[in-house]
């Protein structure tokens, strides 16, 4: 009975999984088809010593895009002029309506062959009256992934209008990441040494400099001899702040402001237990730590019916107050987060007629442990899957396993005597805001 029930259980946490993950991977191309030049005019430089980026572009379908190739064409023609009207934009390559290189080496090597130093890859998935924007581009000067987001389209593009569509959500990015550079930032010439002074946080570590690690002192500031130009790009992390990573080319500057901002102290969860009973939870940041505490509510009041044919939605006059404690595997700067942790839970009832919560009697009180993955979604909004077994205490295992019922098939516990139940079944996935 056992394994039936996890079978069950874990078939609706599947579902609930795939539909919570469903839009995440695009198609990729396999041909290798020669780049065609775009037609968009190149913007004019920022100033006479300095050129703008070239950049091999291509735009492709997503994941249920609901946009015909006809429609793909004027997308990327309304993109196109959006990004030639910006200030300081790189000057697109287009590959073409072909498919876009499957692996980054292809890509770069295309990019190279089309006289670019850097690729982009724009995607539009998502159903027609919200679509979504994936982006993804690489520096082949820095040698380095340089964006990997997406954005939601609040509504459907307007075919009949779409040379006002701005697409600022992408090209400010895009504008942002691939300044001009002075016309020799692609020359071989001798490199001369700069004391590059540095400010931030105090204690901020910076790593990735040829020079070594280097620490921000007191005053804010941190000093280091650089040869330039050349390219850079270097870590910094500080306790309270999150990591960044910054990419520069050095040109003779003699300063810089590092762009730190401060960890978020609180994440909010909208989660479904086992992917059919509701619950919230809140989760408190440990200042200069990668530590958390959280607390939990769930219901079981209301949530989607098991091994029911008759109904749809259960009723169990309970709820759950859990308590955790953990901690972050991952930095803090990565899109996708392991985080463990463990705590305890408390089981409160209120029974039919009553108006007084109490404790429950069959199952009063157990600890559970938590392992989880965060995946980022858009902006603050974050998707995650948790896996939470837990050992409950029960004074009378025999009747809380009569509880259940004679002809209801399962029993996803396993009873330890004397006083003991575990559920090894125990999932939640959900939402999570990050404050």
């Amino acid at each position: 009975m056992v394994v039936e029930a996890m079978q069950n259980r874990f078939a609706h946490l599947a579902i609930a999984v795939f539909l919570l993950c469903a839009a995440g991977a695009g198609a990729q191309g396999s041909s290798v088809p020669a780049p065609v030049p775009s037609a968009q005019p190149a913007p004019a430089p920022a100033s006479p010593e300095k050129a703008p980026r070239r950049m091999l572009f291509s735009m492709e379908k997503g994941t249920f895009s609901g946009y015909s190739d006809d429609e793909m064409v004027v997308l990327k023609r309304s993109f196109l002029t959006a990004l030639a009207d910006a200030e300081g934009a790189p000057v697109p390559i287009d590959y073409g309506s072909r498919g876009f290189p499957g692996s980054q080496n292809d890509r770069n090597k295309a990019a190279r062959d089309a006289g670019a130093d850097c690729w982009l890859v724009l995607k539009i998935g998502g159903f027609r009256g919200s679509p979504s924007i994936s982006v993804l581009s690489y520096d082949l000067l820095y040698n380095i992934k340089s964006l990997d987001f997406s954005v939601s389209h609040p509504e459907a593009f307007s075919m009949l209008d779409i040379f006002r569509e701005r697409w600022d959500d992408v090209v400010r990015p895009i504008v942002k990441k691939y300044p001009p550079l002075v016309s020799h930032a692609y020359s071989r010439g001798p490199p001369a040494p700069v004391t590059l002074t540095i400010h931030g946080a105090p204690g901020t570590e910076i790593t990735g400099l040829p020079s070594g690690r280097l620490v921000i002192g007191s005053d804010g500031s941190a000093s280091v001899d650089l040869p330039s130009p050349a390219p850079y790009s270097f870590r910094a992390a500080a306790a309270g702040y999150v990591p960044s990573t910054t990419r520069m080319y050095l040109d003779g500057q003699t300063e810089i402001t590092l762009d730190q901002a401060r960890s978020p102290w609180l994440r909010l969860d909208a989660a479904f237990l086992d992917g059919f009973f509701p619950g919230a939870s809140a989760n408190f940041s440990i200042p200069s730590l990668p530590l958390f505490a959280r607390v939990g509510f769930t219901t079981f009041r209301v949530g989607i019916a098991v091994n029911n044919k008759d109904q749809v939605l259960a009723s169990i006059p309970l709820s759950q107050v859990t308590f955790h404690l953990g901690f972050y595997v991952s930095p803090e700067d990565r899109s996708t987060r392991l985080y463990v942790g463990a705590g305890a839970l408390l089981r409160i009832s209120l029974p039919p007629g009553s108006q007084t919560f109490t404790v429950d009697k069959l199952l009063p009180w157990g600890v559970q442990a938590i392992a989880g993955v965060e995946f980022p979604v858009s902006g603050k909004l974050r998707a995650f899957v948790e896996y939470s077994p837990s050992f409950y205490f029960t004074p009378d295992p025999d009747l809380f396993k009569v509880s259940f019922g004679k002809d209801s098939g399962t029993f996803p516990y396993i009873t330890v005597p004397p006083t003991g139940a575990i559920d090894l079944f125990e999932a939640r996935l959900g939402f999570r805001w990050v404050l």
